[in-house]
């Protein structure tokens, strides 16, 4: 009977991750073609940097409220009250709601008008022009208003995880970039028929095209939640139990995520100390940073996102039985699966790193000398893609249980290893140095939490664990070298053609290799198309 309730809480772990990578890959195929038409109009020249360094204050506080601790502390919170009824779950989505809109609102008024005395503190201002730090002070306080829109929109997209309805949450960033791409995309051909140039004016367009996505964005969400009946009651009542019960939650949340995004913050200074040596940094790391996300938000996130609200649910029946098993046997089955789909990727992106930079972006002001300081990034980056992912896992189990204050003492050990890491490291790689301080940082934090979890038996009869990903790993090295030889010997010269045969044979090989040794995620994975395949034949029957 355990046993065939383990199994449906991993086929309905691989079902909604599925169903948000599906998505989530939709958005990330569009968020890699938005990057190369930046990359076409700007290169890794003053405009991006500029622009890099102005959204990364916003994108680091959308992180620590919208996509952090707001968000993960809302869910399992939701969950609760929906336990006692529909009507008291709107109640207390309205009244959170109308808070955060208006305290993000207020947030936001504050940060806009300070932005010109926090800037040259927050960078190396010695190190940049004046023209330039005008630019990123304009640009940041014109892009400010997108924290309030992903704030407000992040809780709809609560909601509608706690529901399950996972694909509108994870269409949402692809709508965000085919807005950029379209209104940015329209600019650029007028440009490019005109006098081909992309001066500071474009871009302020750029920014606008960002800013008009934020709106279409929170727009669909809220559109998406009331179609659902699953609109919230608005309410001004800042008094309500859920408010109370949201800050006690968020607080050390909020501190574990601020500690992430100090380490990003540290690496946007330590980046600017370097503009003597390469200039190009700050703009390596962010696109090289978008090309890891590609996967840990494919699988990595989609993972966590969707065992969330099973694991808070989870939690919530193991109250009554007083046994952690099931939580502990679908905690493991997430494991699995991160191994599983991101080791290969590690793989992948470190053995393949160039012709991957040089294919998706060296045309128009992106040259060759943009291609070698991003693969660069890359390559150092991509051993913590696994970490990252793994990390949100384990952050995401700990808030399923209400507990907030564990993952901010492991982040904020992890963020003072980052520093010290990066700080030793880019001495000799410069900014490849912060990018594998970083990921050397999160495998640590991963060890952390793997010890916290066994301690406190949330993981339980770790054997069975420990057997699948020994299997796991001894195939990925395989992969790995299957990869090496076909990098060194298979189309050397050629990025496009070393990628459109390199990897498919590598990735057939590697899925084989699972089938033989029986892992239960290629077994699910082959069962998926299988009933893909004849639902297709039915189909063309009919």
């Amino acid at each position: 009977m355990e046993t065939d309730r383990n199994k449906g809480h991993e086929r309905e772990t691989l079902r909604n991750s599925s169903i948000f990578s599906l998505f989530t890959s939709f958005s990330r195929v569009l968020g890699l073609l938005r990057d190369m038409l930046k990359a076409y109009a700007f290169g890794t020249g003053m405009f991006s940097v500029a622009f890099d360094i102005a959204f990364r204050l916003n994108n680091m506080l959308r992180n620590l409220v919208a996509e952090g601790a707001l968000s993960q502390a809302f869910v399992p919170l939701y969950t609760k009250y929906e336990r006692e009824g529909k009507e008291a779950a709107r109640e207390a989505a309205g009244a959170v709601i109308v808070f955060v809109a208006i305290a993000m609102s207020g947030l936001t008024a504050i940060i806009i008008l300070l932005l010109p005395y926090l800037m040259p503190l927050i960078l190396a201002d010695d190190r940049i022009p004046a023209d330039e730090m005008r630019l990123i002070v304009n640009l940041s306080q014109l892009l400010f208003p997108y924290l309030v829109m992903m704030s407000v929109a992040s809780l709809y997209m609560g909601i509608q995880y706690s529901h399950k309805i996972f694909w509108a949450a994870s269409f949402g960033p692809a709508l965000l970039n085919i807005v950029i791409l379209v209104v940015f995309g329209a600019y650029a051909l007028l440009v490019r028929g005109s006098h081909g140039k992309f001066g500071e004016e474009s871009i302020y367009i750029f920014s606008f095209a960002t800013l008009a996505a934020a709106v279409a964005q929170v727009v669909f969400q809220i559109y998406t939640v009331h179609r659902r009946n699953l609109a919230p009651r608005y309410r001004f009542d800042f008094r309500h139990s859920a408010l109370k019960a949201l800050g006690s939650l968020m607080l050390p949340a909020v501190f574990s995520a601020s500690m992430q995004e100090l380490g990003q913050l540290i690496d946007v200074y330590l980046a600017t100390t370097l503009t003597a040596k390469v200039p190009e940094a700050i703009s390596a790391l962010t696109y090289s940073h978008r090309l890891i996300q590609l996967p840990i938000g494919i699988f990595g996130v989609a993972v966590a996102t969707a065992s969330l609200p099973q694991l808070a649910k989870l939690h919530h029946e193991s109250l009554g039985s007083g046994s952690n098993k099931i939580f502990s046997d679908s905690l493991q089955y997430s494991t699995r699966l991160n191994f599983f789909f991101l080791l290969p990727a590690v793989s992948g992106l470190v053995v393949f790193g160039e012709p991957i930079v040089r294919l998706i972006f060296e045309r128009g002001a992106f040259g060759a000398r943009s291609t070698e300081v991003t693969t660069l990034a890359l390559q150092c980056y991509a051993p913590g893609i696994l970490a990252y992912s793994l990390q949100k896992l384990f952050t995401v189990s700990l808030y399923a249980r209400m507990n907030t204050r564990t993952p901010a003492v492991v982040t904020a050990i992890s963020l003072v290893l980052n520093f010290s890491l990066s700080l030793a490291l880019m001495q000799t790689l410069l900014h490849g140095g912060l990018a594998l301080g970083s990921a050397i940082a999160a495998w640590c934090g991963v060890i952390m939490y793997s010890v916290i979890l066994w301690r406190g038996k949330v993981l339980q009869d770790l054997s069975r664990l420990v057997k699948e990903l020994l299997k796991i790993l001894g195939i990925n090295a395989i992969f790995t070298a299957l990869l090496v030889v076909l990098r060194l010997y298979v189309f050397p010269a050629s990025a496009l053609l070393q990628l459109a045969f390199s990897i498919p044979i590598a990735l057939g090989a590697y899925f084989a290799l699972a089938r033989a040794v029986h892992l239960d995620e290629a077994k699910l994975f082959f069962g998926i198309f299988k009933k893909i395949a004849s639902k297709f034949s039915s189909a063309k029957k009919v």
